[in-house]
């Protein structure tokens, strides 16, 4: 089966623009995406242990065994629920939530025009937890369940300040070009 040269063209040009509304559906939606994203993300490891108590043990480990790439999932660095562990330690559960959190405020704000979190403020932001995280990990103390929490809220909070702003003005970029 031969097609003629401007059936080749009707073809491609059908591919390029079922393409342009592709990548201009992501562009309008990428913050619904990211923030359904971080809310499951961060919604699984409470629900674990909820799951437990429930008699759902299997899905309990599924979640867990799951979050187990992400997490070193210590239960003295963990929060607990109904006596069960979490699927992360306290340190990601404040990360993750604040990201949700912020990335929901972010939704709500972004069209007041929040500007991107500069750099340096970033760095900032998240030099507690880096100086919590390997202070403990060097053993020369032990960090206490509030300033891991303290301080991966700060880490979440700066990373979306930090990050959206970029992306959505990268993806209206995007928009205006298409």
């Amino acid at each position: 089966m031969e097609f003629s040269s401007s059936e080749t063209v009707l073809r491609d040009d059908a591919f390029r623009q079922a393409l342009i509304r592709i990548v201009r559906f992501c562009a309008r939606h990428w913050l619904f995406a990211a923030n359904v994203t971080l809310i499951v993300f961060s919604t699984l490891p409470l629900l674990a242990p909820i799951l437990a108590v429930l008699g759902f043990e299997g899905v309990a480990n599924v979640i867990f065994v799951a979050y187990s790439l992400t997490c070193h999932q210590m239960p003295s660095r963990s929060f607990f629920i109904f006596g069960h562990q979490m699927a992360y330690c306290e340190r990601n559960t404040a990360i993750y939530f604040s990201m949700a959190l912020a990335g929901l405020l972010y939704a709500w704000l972004r069209r007041r025009g929040l500007p991107p979190l500069a750099w340096y403020w970033y760095g900032l932001l998240i030099a507690p937890m880096a100086v919590d995280g390997f202070t403990q990990l060097f053993g020369w103390r032990e960090s206490t369940w509030l300033l891991r929490t303290v301080t991966g809220t700060l880490f979440g909070i700066a990373t979306i300040w930090l990050a959206f702003p970029r992306l959505q003005e990268s993806f209206d970029d995007i928009e205006r070009e298409l």
